[in-house]
């Protein structure tokens, strides 16, 4: 008995195998080299995504004397599915780094505009823009597509120094302004609100749930307080220099409890703006106390800030609506194609399955 079968086995000895044998396909193209000629070299691929600051990678492996050559900044993409329905693309990007060994494998990373980003280091400042005003503009110096970018809320001064990756700077602007920050499939960055909504996929016990996790935590920290700077707000936008001998104007608490968390950030220059962003930490800290992970068959239609459901399982806890926060999608022969998802869950209450074999699950990927 395989270690997936052992998996399934342990933690559900009623279930049974679906009644279906599904054959997975691929496409991938790095370079000039033909997608036949990438098939038939393949030998397996990994791919993990997730929100900012998280750098989304992809790691190819193929056979090296009949592979295709392959050079860094060759434009690519991954696609996956199954031979009964369509695939869907579930990487854009460029290579990074080839590795050759006498091993007989060429191993190929690749990675998107999120290493892009976090290769920008600039020092310069922003006056009267909105958050949307200064992803843009990182954007745009780093040559990377984008998306959907909303608003956010607006500064009357900020700062970027080189001390951050532009790609953490924009993970702070996601933070503050209760949106995140993303790259899609297609390899355009999002930096907008996420939400549930449609489920991408329904997931169901004894059919393609392989292992399931559920951990219902105490939060990290209760409170948040959160402290800007400057006078703009009441006093107008000008008076985003001031200096306040009182910092309760631009002082602002969201959630409840012990411990507290204080933040002290200088880019929040009113009161709003701290009150978005105290409301957007706490909002963050709360969903992390349901979190768990799903390993299943492949499922390239789940992508980071998607909505998945969850049902049949036998604790209740268990079952609901879902927020992806990371996702990895793995192929190798020895155990075909399979996909982890992090993710984070509304709701109350205990729940978790055999939490004990989580380190041989994240061992098959």
């Amino acid at each position: 008995m395989g270690l997936i079968s052992q998996i399934g086995a342990a933690l559900f000895p009623s279930a049974t195998a679906a009644p279906a044998v599904r054959k997975p396909v691929f496409q991938l193209q790095f370079g000039n080299a033909s997608a036949d000629d990438w098939a038939k070299a393949l030998v397996g691929f990994s791919i993990e995504s997730g929100f900012a600051p998280w750098v989304d990678a992809a790691e190819v492996y193929i056979a090296s004397e009949q592979g295709p050559t392959s050079a860094p900044k060759d434009a690519g993409s991954i696609s996956a599915g199954y031979d009964d329905a369509s695939s869907q693309v579930v990487f854009t990007g460029q290579v990074e780094s080839v590795r050759y060994g006498i091993d007989g494998l060429t191993r190929v990373s690749a990675s998107n505009g999120a290493a892009s980003l976090s290769r920008l280091r600039l020092n310069q400042g922003y006056e009267q823009s909105s958050a949307a005003d200064i992803v843009n503009d990182l954007a745009q110096k780093a040559s990377v597509d984008t998306d959907s970018i909303k608003d956010g809320g607006s500064y009357p001064a900020y700062a970027i120094d080189d001390r951050r990756t532009g790609w953490q700077h924009i993970a702070a602007l996601a933070r503050n302004n209760g949106l995140f920050a993303y790259f899609s499939s297609a390899g355009k960055l999002n930096f907008t609100s996420v939400e549930e909504g449609q489920p991408v996929q329904t997931f169901s016990y004894g059919q393609d749930i392989l292992a399931i996790q559920l951990t219902s935590a105490v939060a990290s920290a209760g409170q948040t307080t959160v402290v800007g700077e400057g006078a703009a707000g009441s006093n107008g936008s000008d008076a985003w220099s001031w200096l306040l001998k009182d910092a309760s104007s631009v002082k602002s608490q969201s959630g409840q409890g012990d411990p507290g968390k204080l933040v002290s950030e200088g880019s929040l220059r009113s009161s709003d703006g701290s009150q978005n962003a105290a409301d957007s930490i706490a909002a963050a800290l709360s969903a992390e106390t349901m979190s768990g992970w799903l390993l299943s068959s492949g499922a390239p239609a789940v992508t980071v800030g998607s909505t998945i459901a969850i049902a049949g399982a036998p604790q209740d806890a268990l079952n609901g609506t879902c927020i992806v926060q990371r996702v990895k999608h793995r192929f190798a022969k020895n155990s075909g194609f399979l996909t982890l998802m992090h993710f984070t869950k509304s709701g109350a209450g205990a729940g978790g399955a055999a939490g004990g074999l989580l380190s041989a699950v994240k061992g098959l990927l």
